[in-house]
């Protein structure tokens, strides 16, 4: 009898030890996700699953991470079986979404953004997301309609107004993407290709000088944007 209650406690003990190593390493893989050490946290987050199974926390942050590293397949899987084991969760189908969407697998995005927007329909990643589908898919109209509810949730995301603005340059709606980009621009971001849009937008609308302006602007972001380059010689060829 007594060495059974010994074999009891002894289980006990390593059960509990396995549980703590497992809720350790679950919080330096969200940390070191956190800390955008995203291979690091993969390292972390997988040696959760293999001693715990599923873990639908370890299964999602996995997905992320994946995610920011471009692995767009293994997000999916990490993200599908996320899912399965938390289906309401709607920023599990929000990123399962993205995860398509960067697939090409428009249809399974859309459903995926769909079923994230019937369980929380004020996240406007959701729709700038279902506008980058739309967009591709030539659907302008809906990709408008998307990005531009997805502003009114979010009004200081530059780049869902990039999103917006760069779609009105391909619709030659230069005006309407000059207004847009205006307001992105005044929010000051650090990305090179938003100053390239608008100044694009003013090279159509015959006003140079600020086309010039905003091109130069790139290049201040980023000395290396050979986009914006050749865009300001055009303009001074002219």
């Amino acid at each position: 009898m007594k060495k059974n209650n010994l074999f009891l406690l002894l289980f006990l003990f390593l059960l509990l030890s396995f549980n703590i190593l497992a809720s350790s390493q679950l919080e330096q893989g969200i940390e070191e996700y956190n800390k955008n050490n995203y291979t690091l946290a993969i390292d972390y987050l997988t040696d959760v699953l293999l001693e715990e199974g599923n873990n639908f926390t370890a299964q999602y942050y996995l997905g992320l991470s994946y995610i920011k590293l471009g692995e767009y397949e293994l997000a999916q899987n990490a993200l599908e079986i996320a899912r399965d084991l938390s289906p309401q969760h709607y920023k599990v189908h929000l990123n399962l979404g993205r995860a398509y969407y960067n697939l090409r697998d428009y249809q399974k995005a859309l459903e995926a953004l769909e079923r994230a927007e019937e369980i929380e329909n004020g996240d406007a990643q959701i729709y700038n997301i279902m506008g980058l589908v739309h967009m591709d898919l030539k659907n302008h109209e809906k990709a408008i309609e998307n990005f531009k509810k997805a502003i009114d949730l979010n009004p200081g995301n530059y780049y869902v107004l990039n999103n917006l603005g760069y779609l009105y340059i391909l619709n030659n709606q230069y005006a309407e993407a000059r207004g847009v980009l205006e307001k992105a621009v005044n929010l000051n971001p650090p990305v090179a290709y938003i100053y390239n849009n608008l100044a694009i937008s003013y090279e159509n609308l015959g006003d140079y000088e600020k086309a010039s302006q905003y091109y130069l602007k790139a290049l201040e972001v980023d000395p290396g944007y050979e986009k914006a380059k050749i865009n300001l010689q055009r303009i001074k060829n002219k």
